[in-house]
């Protein structure tokens, strides 16, 4: 989706950088590194051109249902799209590779690098996941302007749906594998390093998720009309669609959407990281080897 992607392409960059920060510590010119020269690959062969498509082959559900019929959409759209697809990946790696390289004398590099991913994720996670009803939209924009309403699991069933199983068959391992390697053989080679790379990230996670929930409850609040006749306890279970809230029609559904695409997205970006092998302490191998 074109407001989703401005993130996602950051945050691609960034990650890339972040995994392989233990070789990018020590590179005076950051465009002649292996991890940024796959960087412009993936982004300019893979991820670009997968938006692109999705753009034309239904640009109602691609835009979230702001742009109608791929005739009425000008040119200069998706040429700006695929440039910022690029660009944006770009900004991202640049500026993890800075945070990297103003540490570069430290014994550890400090996990801080990674806050710029994870918190790109997390704006990409408060669009699509409050935005789900139109993520999940199974159909194309003629049927969402007429108001046609389904179930949210007809998009499990839907065109769209096969359509991202089969680019996200292409898309994952080429976002994964990299990762891995970088991350196993670059970056958490250290004891302790795998710890602390997981205690940071849910730190700068739940930080960006906090944040988020803050603002959109400090919306609710402030847009909410208090009946001057009910006492505080009921304007309060009003406040909290008198205990509906899971209800897709219920104020504060965006933002269970929002809580719930955190999860999903965030177990997804660290499901290959999982795997990296933890380093022992140097005791610990020599007593393994004793025995």
């Amino acid at each position: 989706m074109i407001e989703v992607d401005v993130f996602w392409s950051f945050s691609f960059g960034a990650i890339f950088a972040a995994t392989s920060a233990g070789s990018l510590k020590d590179e005076a010119v950051f465009w002649l590194t292996p991890s940024f020269v796959y960087t412009l690959l993936f982004l300019s062969l893979i991820f670009a051109p997968s938006g692109l498509y999705l753009l034309w082959d239904n640009p109602g559900w691609e835009s979230m249902f702001l742009l109608g019929d791929k005739n009425d959409i000008h040119a200069l759209l998706p040429t700006i799209f695929a440039f910022t697809n690029v660009l944006l990946g770009i900004i991202g790696y640049y500026v993890t590779y800075c945070k990297i390289r103003k540490y570069r004398t430290s014994a550890k590099l400090p996990m801080s690098y990674h806050k710029y991913w994870i918190h790109a994720y997390t704006c990409f996670c408060a669009i699509l996941g409050m935005g789900y009803s139109r993520f999940m939209y199974p159909s194309d924009y003629v049927a969402w302007r007429a108001d046609v309403q389904y179930p949210l699991t007809a998009f499990f069933t839907s065109r769209i749906f096969f359509t991202l199983l089969a680019m996200g068959v292409v898309l994952i391992p080429a976002a994964y594998i990299p990762c891995f390697i970088w991350m196993k053989n670059q970056t958490l080679t250290a004891p302790g390093d795998k710890s602390r790379f997981f205690l940071t990230c849910i730190h700068f996670i739940l930080q960006g998720t906090c944040l988020v929930s803050a603002l959109f409850g400090a919306y609710i609040v402030r847009n909410h009309e208090n009946d001057p006749s009910n006492s505080i306890v009921a304007n309060l279970w009003q406040l909290f669609d008198n205990g509906n809230i899971l209800d897709r029609e219920s104020k504060w559904s965006p933002l269970l959407g929002f809580w719930v695409a955190e999860t999903a997205v965030m177990f997804l970006v660290f499901l290959p990281i999982f795997f990296v092998p933890s380093v022992k302490t140097a005791a610990v191998q020599k007593t393994t080897k004793t025995q």
